[in-house]
């Protein structure tokens, strides 16, 4: 259970880092606690502007082929929420950048399988696909030596700490349970 909650945290955890939602108001208030604080900054003080700047970014993400092309979009419509969401990647960016060879392997292998699961503009997420993914992702991270997982869950330690909250544990097992 440990590793299927580690996979889908850091699933989601890598899809916020490169199109960050337009607010955490859909992050249920137990789990706010366990949002990096540099997450929780740029989601400080944002105004119904630079909320809707977000939006527009985040519904036509199929336009941008990396997130340096979402990052120059986001600028040419807000300096400020740019230096923002700058500063998030960059945080993102050092963690993956501190592991070995194969825990950062693996990461990016997560996080392109992450970017693959993005709707396309005016669709729902297919959760069925989301659960495959999940399911493929838990069954390579297994693979991997217990040196890279500990790798993994000391670089991200607030996945780490959400990892062992017993109720999101719960929600995680239930999420993944197939649907016969």
């Amino acid at each position: 259970m440990m590793r299927t909650a580690i996979i889908a945290s850091l699933c989601i955890a890598y899809s916020l880092a490169f199109v960050l939602p337009a607010s955490m108001s859909g992050i249920p208030e137990e789990y706010k606690e366990f949002v990096p604080e540099v997450v929780q900054n740029f989601y400080k003080d944002l105004t119904p502007e630079d909320k809707q700047i977000l939006r527009s970014i985040g519904e036509n993400h199929a336009q941008y082929p990396n997130i340096d092309a979402a990052l120059n979009a986001l600028k040419e419509k807000s300096e400020k929420l740019h230096a923002k969401a700058v500063e998030v990647r960059n945080y993102v960016k050092s963690k993956i950048d501190s592991l070995g060879p194969d825990a950062k392997a693996f990461v990016e292998e997560v996080e392109a399988k992450a970017r693959t699961l993005r709707p396309e503009p005016g669709h729902k997420p297919d959760l069925e696909k989301v659960k495959t993914a999940v399911r493929e992702v838990i069954e390579k991270y297994k693979t991997l030596p217990e040196a890279i997982k500990q790798e993994l869950q000391t670089t991200f330690p607030h996945i780490t700490k959400l990892i062992k909250n017993e109720k999101f544990k719960k929600m995680a097992k239930g999420f993944l349970e197939k649907n016969q």
